[in-house]
């Protein structure tokens, strides 16, 4: 059992044990089903991938394939044997075996990904995100957001665990919702920090993660509402009068982002908005240069805009 190559054969699946480093935690019931129908077919098309360990093999890649083959008690399954890695080197050549694949959920490749930054700590080496990149095979941003993850409050990684294992389409809460909670947080703690006095970091996410589950917000792009209410001042809006409606949006359990913003800066951010295009159109305009040819759909468009235009200023 010490093999020097990789070598192709045949095992039962009995003697092959799964790999506890497998960064793989999900395995949705509606992907196995189809794949068991496909071996129960046409068999195991792809070898799995084990090394050796005392009487037994332990897995590196294909985890879904045994547990199909358990299932339909397959007396034997094709596998490529390679020589025994390191515990770094078995998370990182399953990090690199499907990362050419499927994209894995982002929670349980977080928890791996710090194993391999301790792994890399231990060793003397760098463990910052583009050494974690180079390693893995992993995108920069994707290690950056999967870090995030990791700081997370335990409570919130075991419900990114939970929705994981269901259906897309199903997932209530995923990452993206702490990702947009936090942007919030950091902007009002970067322009508008008195708002949040007397209120923790840990009870604002508490909060705002409680009311999109209840549906009080409902989309979890509305927290780039919180962050354009924290930078009123580029709408001419005071802070100080942003500042209570923050405090509102933290304590009143059912007072909505949308709300929030609509009181706040929704009509200075349109009214910038629209200055811009007012300026542009107006410059369109004064570059016309046949004004007695424009066609009529044009003086009518423009003959419209004058009328609402005498009926907002007067």
């Amino acid at each position: 059992m010490s093999p020097q190559a990789d070598q192709l054969e045949l095992l039962d699946p009995d003697d092959i044990e799964k790999n506890r480093d497998n960064p793989r935690l999900i395995f949705r019931q509606a992907e196995m089903i189809r794949l068991e129908d496909s071996i129960r077919q046409v068999g195991i098309q792809v070898p799995l991938t084990v090394f050796p360990e005392g009487r037994k093999y332990v897995l590196l890649d294909g985890e879904r394939r045994l547990r199909c083959a358990l299932k339909l008690n397959l007396k034997q399954v094709p596998v490529i044997i390679v020589p025994k890695p390191s515990r770094l080197e078995n998370i990182l050549r399953m990090f690199n075996i499907h990362n050419v694949r499927k994209d894995w959920d982002l929670m349980p490749m977080a928890l791996k990904l710090a194993e391999v930054r301790q792994l890399l700590e231990s060793e003397g080496k760098d463990s910052d995100p583009k050494t974690l990149a180079a390693v893995t095979g992993v995108p920069l941003t994707t290690v950056s957001r999967a870090i995030q993850l990791v700081e997370l409050p335990e409570k919130y990684k075991r419900l990114l665990l939970k929705e994981a294992e269901k259906t897309y389409a199903e997932q209530v809460v995923t990452p993206d919702l702490f990702f947009e909670i936090y942007k919030s947080l950091r902007a009002i703690k970067s322009y508008v920090p008195d708002a949040l006095s007397g209120t923790s970091d840990s009870k604002y996410v508490d909060v705002m993660v409680a009311k999109y589950r209840s549906g009080v917000i409902d989309n979890v792009v509305h927290f780039r509402q919180v962050s354009r209410m924290a930078r009123s001042e580029l709408a001419g809006v005071r802070t100080v009068d942003v500042i209570p409606v923050i405090k509102r949006l933290v304590e009143d359990r059912k007072y909505s982002i949308n709300a929030a913003y609509t009181d706040t800066v929704e009509t200075a951010y349109q009214a910038r908005d629209l200055v811009t295009r007012v300026e542009a159109l107006a410059e369109r305009l004064g570059s016309l240069t046949k004004r007695a040819h424009l066609p009529e759909e044009l003086l009518k468009s423009l003959k419209g805009l004058r009328k609402q235009i005498d009926e907002i200023v007067g």
